[in-house]
């Protein structure tokens, strides 16, 4: 009697009720979110229309997430590469659109980061890219992993500039649209995948105090030598931000609004809020970016306490699945992915509440966009995959 080789088992799938149901509750309470935001949105916009296109692109997700988990996790990894050239094209179409006028392109507060689909609405490239480049990177770090030799500066070198062969293009399309709030994601992504790969500590190191000492000279110029920061940055968009963010109270009519709004919006609402579709405060882009002080300000501390369990909720929940898996290049994809997740939640609910500067990321699964969500689907099938291992590895 001969035994059937283990690698000729199929193995059954096994569903992570725990992280469904962690997703399931996040695009439920982004829908609550978005229809509260409705008495708040600008009037050129339909807020019935918004909250029904967020909807089809839940079930958009959703699909594509089936689907890919039928395909399996090989095909995600070897069609990725193929994806990453398709978004390269299309950041070079926005990109084009500053020299010819493309009817399909909007420009938005001066950034050409969207193309515009009819019925479906806009679709922004560097939100998928920003999941491509973590799945790739996690590769190509797994792949120089296998035949390292030696841990050595070389060898750190070596990780670096392959990595930086795939990464470095989309980065410079991304920051050309203007936009450094995406960058800035899919840089601390990568960051956290090299930190954990097996390079020499002391890159973490120079990484964290370089960090450091440009954020403290940042602020040393702009609290003492605001003139010579201006000449070296310019009188720019950003730099008007670190105005709203750290003299608030100066510029309520200008660069302060938004945080002052948000700061009246949270501290307003008590503990159980003003009630859904609650209309005390006005808000600028309540869909998006301030999805987080529009909850907070219908629904309180109970409300914006039930965002943070269910975000905190869900990067233990990826944590749980990348330990116990085997396979060092899905746990690194991991890493990178809680990397991102972890950075957009602290930030943008940091920014509600005046800790850190406004900026254009979203809050992951809250705020509306169809880009956003189904851009994280192809990490999230690899994740149930993972997950699915997981459980079979215990039956044997």
């Amino acid at each position: 009697m001969t035994n059937t080789p283990r690698q000729h088992i199929k193995i059954p799938f096994h569903i992570d009720y725990s992280l469904a149901f962690i997703l399931i509750a996040l695009t439920t309470v982004s829908l609550i979110a978005i229809y509260g935001s409705i008495p708040l949105l600008a009037s050129n916009f339909n807020g019935t229309d918004l909250l029904v296109k967020q909807i089809i692109w839940i079930g958009i997700s959703v699909a594509v997430l089936i689907t890919l988990i039928i395909l399996g996790i090989d095909r995600i990894l070897t069609s990725i590469y193929v994806f990453y050239w398709i978004m390269i094209g299309l950041l070079l179409i926005l990109l084009l659109d500053k020299i010819i006028d493309l009817p399909f392109i909007y420009p938005i507060n001066g950034t050409r980061a969207w193309i515009v689909f009819p019925g479906l609405g806009s679709v922004q490239p560097s939100e998928f890219m920003k999941i491509i480049l973590i799945i790739i990177c996690s590769d190509i770090i797994h792949k120089h992993n296998q035949l390292k030799t030696e841990f050595s500066l070389k060898s750190d070198l070596m990780v670096f500039l392959k990595v930086a062969q795939y990464a470095v293009l989309p980065l410079f399309l991304i920051i050309l649209q203007p936009d450094t709030g995406i960058p800035i994601v899919i840089v601390i992504g990568i960051l956290i995948m090299l930190a954990i790969s097996g390079i020499k500590l002391e890159w973490i190191g120079l990484v964290g105090i370089g960090a450091v000492s440009v954020l403290g000279i940042l602020l040393f110029l702009f609290f003492r030598y605001p003139s010579f920061l201006i000449s070296i940055l310019g009188s720019s968009y950003r730099l008007n931000r670190l105005y709203g963010w750290l003299q608030t109270e100066n510029f309520i009519s200008s660069w302060g609004l938004q945080l002052y709004q948000s700061l009246l919006a949270v501290g307003s609402a008590g503990l159980s809020g003003h009630g859904w579709q609650s209309h005390i405060i006005s808000i600028i882009e309540p869909q998006n970016d301030f999805i987080f002080a529009v909850f907070s300000q219908d629904f309180g501390f109970i409300g914006s306490s039930l965002i943070i369990l269910l975000e905190l909720a869900l990067d233990v929940s990826l944590i749980r699945i990348a330990l116990k898996y085997k396979d060092n290049r899905e746990k690194l994809l991991v890493a990178g992915i809680i990397g991102m997740l972890v950075f957009q939640q602290v930030q943008n609910m940091g920014m509600i509440i005046g800790l850190l500067p406004i900026t254009g990321i979203t809050l992951p699964f809250i705020s509306a966009g169809g880009s956003s969500l189904l851009s994280y689907m192809p990490a999230i099938a690899i994740v149930f995959y993972m997950s699915s291992v997981n459980k079979s590895q215990k039956s044997f």
